[in-house]
């Protein structure tokens, strides 16, 4: 399944579907070859029905999702889904099983790395609450230029967006982030003494320096190796 993309909505992206549906059915139209135009008319009604089936399949693997990661209860989901409860333990059970049913069209172009700055000092990790909320709180970053090292992403992105000099970098870890699909790349940044400015206003809200204990609660959803790394760092303070 494609990630998110920062920006997108989901009445957004629906209305792209009814775009180029509609773009779709001109060009049918448009077809000079009556046969041919017939054709691509069953096959558009067959896409179609293929996208009911998919987005029926993707509310049960939503009903499951809201379920793990929200805590809905099964009543509240049943409601959802406009069924029974034992009906919607199946559903819920068959989506656990199938997981998500939506795959990614190898078509889309491949969105560019992200590095994102783990910067610590004897004030905490800095760390910037997004605007969007998507996540809430996140660390200082973006995406990594072509040709760029990660450490001088890091290096640009923390100077635009806390105003702050990077004076050291290290890796700590890389995964393909499973919410965004995107390649990320952490490291560990220190920067020399200074308050963060907010440098991106328009996606930042603030940034802050918190502790170590405090990003548990903020960030709960913290990609595990660096979770360890900062639990190591508060070990050796």
């Amino acid at each position: 399944m494609p990630g998110y993309e920062k920006g997108s909505t989901p009445d957004g992206e629906m209305t792209h579907v009814q775009e180029a549906f509609s773009k779709a059915t001109a060009a049918i139209q448009a077809w000079p070859d009556a046969q041919e135009a017939r054709d691509a008319a069953d096959r558009l009604l067959a896409f179609a029905g293929d996208l009911k089936r998919q987005a029926a399949e993707f509310r049960g693997y939503l009903a499951a999702y809201l379920m793990d990661a929200h805590g809905m209860t099964i009543t509240e989901l049943a409601a959802f889904l406009g069924v029974s409860r034992p009906r919607a333990s199946q559903i819920i059970a068959k989506a656990r099983e199938k997981g998500n049913p939506v795959t990614e069209p190898l078509t889309l172009p491949e969105k560019p790395p992200v590095a994102l700055a783990v910067i610590t000092s004897d004030r905490g990790v800095l760390i910037a609450k997004r605007r969007d909320g998507i996540p809430p709180w996140t660390f200082l970053g973006g995406d990594i230029e072509p040709n760029e090292p990660p450490a001088d992403a890091l290096k640009r992105r923390v100077q635009a967006e806390a105003g702050l000099e990077v004076t050291s970098v290290r890796f700590i870890g890389r995964r393909i982030h499973p919410k965004t699909s995107r390649h990320m790349v952490y490291g560990h940044v220190e920067v020399n003494d200074g308050e963060p400015q907010l440098g991106d206003p328009e996606d930042l809200e603030l940034v802050k320096w918190a502790s170590i204990d405090e990003t548990r609660e903020l960030m709960p959803d913290m990609y595990g190796p660096v979770r360890m790394y900062l639990d190591e760092l508060q070990r050796d303070a």
